[in-house]
């Protein structure tokens, strides 16, 4: 397990970040966001935490031209018993956040990097170009909705790392968000994701020598070794592999991660998986 730390603070507090159980938010995400934002849970502080974030900007994150991290910390009025936001509030969250996105993105020439929902409050993140006056702008901001409280701060960090090492997912997350993806568009063919059916698997390595140390492994592992190839360009080397097996979400995760740490050991990039539909 990955380990991860804030460089926010409040109250001389640290947060530090790992894994949680399966437990679910309703997340509602906009068409604009839909391609790029996405959700997933951790730990806080020894919370659980739900986070959306936007995945895009760990490709060309524009760190020279906006190096202030902004934040806002909103307190939810109706919070969860574990500390998320529940459905009757989700609306007027919303309004607050499209209008703290506008707010700082006209004062500060700021854009959203990502959100953290836990203990009781919704803390929204920010990169801008200037900072100076946020209090002041935010609570003109959250005086309009009737109720609300929240805590804000600023600091310099050039080099985005609360974005790279707090929000963004791990490497076992980022593999969960990928097969909630899939399992999403299953679930729209009808799919019954209980049912087990064969489930390819596809991995790469940069040597012939690695992956035939990885086809070890993953026969010991119960997996069927359906081809080997190589491929343009580098990792060269590729395998597929099957197992049979539901899909349902704690099933698949538990294989995805089992071959992403396996091919990991032996220097390979796992590249996914993919299955048939069984509707009846």
């Amino acid at each position: 397990m990955r380990e991860r730390f804030s460089v926010v603070s409040l109250a001389n507090s640290v947060f530090h970040i790992g894994h949680s159980d399966d437990v679910q938010e309703s997340v509602t995400i906009t068409s604009l966001m839909a391609e790029k934002w996405r959700p997933y849970l951790c730990k806080v502080n020894g919370k659980l935490a739900s986070i959306l974030v936007d995945l895009e900007l760990i490709n060309s994150p524009p760190v020279s031209s906006k190096p202030w991290l902004l934040w806002v910390w909103v307190y939810l009025r109706t919070p969860r018993r574990d500390g998320l936001s529940d459905g009757h509030e989700a609306p007027t969250l919303y309004k607050i956040e499209d209008a703290l996105n506008a707010c700082l993105a006209q004062e500060f020439a700021a854009i959203p990097c990502g959100r953290i929902t836990t203990e009781g409050r919704r803390e929204f993140y920010f990169y801008g170009e200037k900072n100076g006056g946020l209090e002041s702008a935010v609570r003109k901001v959250i005086g309009t909705f009737e109720g609300y409280r929240c805590d804000v701060g600023e600091e310099s960090d050039p080099s985005w790392n609360q974005y790279r090492s707090v929000l963004f997912p791990s490497d076992e997350d980022l593999q969960r968000i990928g097969n909630m993806d899939v399992l999403d568009a299953l679930e729209k063919e009808g799919d019954f994701h209980s049912v087990p059916r064969e489930v390819r698997h596809w991995v790469f390595f940069n040597s012939e020598s690695s992956r035939s140390s990885f086809r070890s492994a993953a026969l010991e592992e119960g997996f069927i070794i359906l081809s080997e190839y190589e491929c343009d360009p580098a990792p060269r080397f590729g395998i597929e592999l099957t197992r049979t097996q539901s899909v349902e979400q704690a099933a698949i995760d538990a294989t995805a991660i089992q071959l992403l740490h396996l091919s990991q050991s032996f220097g390979g990039e796992y590249d996914g998986w993919e299955t048939q539909a069984i509707t009846q």
